[in-house]
């Protein structure tokens, strides 16, 4: 807690600079209750002999219990003004040595906190951050998804490298401009890039995706298919019960979304436990992989060079070169909408809590995990056969980087 500035002789910029340091762990509090104490809801005047030692009385209290008052439309709209109160009357209490007990002082527990004031609520851990669950490891494990379907399922990978190797033994002529620079930009960094096996072996720890061979030591994440799945059933029974209300066939209504809210808890968990160390890193390098990879497929110099007269873009050069290096034709559109489905999915779950989780949240989840299951059932189903392909402005590769700030 911020102690008084020390003018001595030689102490003053320690001192200013302790006190600052102090200030700065407390965040928003001080803010908060000097504006609290403004608003006239309770007499400061009770502590005219020493304002700032009732304010730093109530930002010991405060900090001590964790509270997050830093969302301004909570706390103009009161959200705070309990834990606020409890933490001027404990103040108050304290001054006046009210069921003060030395020994709890020494151990920072004076049980005057829980005294006649307290209305015998307790911590419900509503918050996502009360409940030890990281967003940025969620998201992180969200983009690790959309690589592993973009670039390992539709083989992105794989297919810009082809691209790449044929433009270098002549077989694709392109000899100057933009694309060639992005080419044998692309070929020189062949050896540099995140070799396949590192890739796989990210996949596997995280989702347990693939058919890497975990190495010794590490922690395969074997119960995300399983949470992953529940939160997919759960989606699916709420669609049934929805429509049999619409249909008539029941009369049971409003359909609850605890089961919903259950399963994205225990994903939240799943992820906050598993995504975790080298996995930041290594999504961030693997997506600047996988932007760079289109950057070169959806060239113009590189589109002309594929598909047919009517429709050419993106989709068109990974079908063709996807032909002739595999023999088959690949799901395009129900990949693509994987990936980008999926990875809202995670987006929504990154940011759940029960208490702001709006009829609209759960409508956006609903809707996504509705696109998930089908595309998914014909991604699987339909090995070589696609449905239409999306249009080139159905997919932007860039559309993830401001989420990857938060990690």
């Amino acid at each position: 807690m911020p102690g008084s500035i020390n003018f001595t002789e030689g102490q003053l910029r320690d001192s200013i600079r302790h006190s600052f340091h102090d200030l700065s762990k407390l965040g928003p509090i001080p803010g908060r209750v000097f504006d609290y104490l403004a608003k006239g809801e309770v007499d400061a005047s009770k502590a005219t002999d020493d304002v700032v030692g009732l304010q730093k009385s109530m930002w010991s209290f405060l900090q001590s219990r964790g509270a997050q008052l830093g969302d301004q439309q909570k706390f103009d709209q009161g959200d705070y003004d309990e834990i606020l109160f409890s933490a001027y009357d404990n103040a108050l209490r304290e001054r006046s040595g009210d069921g003060a007990d030395p020994l709890g002082r020494v151990n920072n527990t004076d049980p005057s906190s829980i005294g006649s004031g307290w209305d015998f609520s307790v911590d419900t851990f509503d918050t996502i951050q009360s409940q030890g669950v990281l967003p940025e490891s969620i998201r992180a494990a969200g983009a690790i998804d959309y690589v592993y379907v973009m670039g390992e399922r539709l083989r992105i990978f794989d297919i810009a490298e082809e691209l790449v190797l044929g433009w270098a033994n002549g077989s694709i002529d392109i000899a100057e401009g933009a694309a060639a620079g992005r080419l044998y930009r692309y070929w020189k960094q062949l050896d540099d890039r995140m070799p396949p096996q590192d890739r796989a072996m990210l996949y596997r720890r995280v989702l347990d995706k693939g058919s890497a061979e975990a190495m010794s030591g590490a922690a395969v994440n074997t119960n995300f298919p399983v949470v992953w799945n529940k939160l997919l059933a759960e989606i699916a029974d709420y669609i049934e019960k929805s429509e049999r209300i619409e249909s008539g066939l029941t009369d049971v209504s409003p359909i609850s979304a605890k089961p919903i809210h259950q399963a994205m808890r225990e994903l939240q968990y799943n992820l906050t436990e598993h995504c975790t160390g080298m996995a930041f890193m290594q999504v961030r390098e693997m997506y600047a992989q996988l932007q760079d990879a289109i950057a070169i497929l959806k060239d113009p110099d590189i589109i002309a060079s594929f598909g047919g007269v009517r429709r050419r873009n993106l989709w068109t050069v990974i079908t063709e070169i996807w032909r002739d290096a595999y023999g088959t034709t690949p799901p395009v559109s129900p990949l693509v909408k994987v990936a980008v489905d999926g990875n809202r999915m995670f987006q929504l779950a990154a940011d759940f809590e029960e208490s702001t989780f709006t009829p609209d949240d759960l409508s956006e989840l609903v809707q996504a995990g509705e696109n998930y299951i089908i595309n998914a059932a014909m991604a699987e189903g339909t090995g070589d056969t696609t449905g239409d392909s999306p249009g080139e402005d159905d997919f932007d590769p860039g559309g993830f980087d401001d989420e990857f700030d938060d990690f």
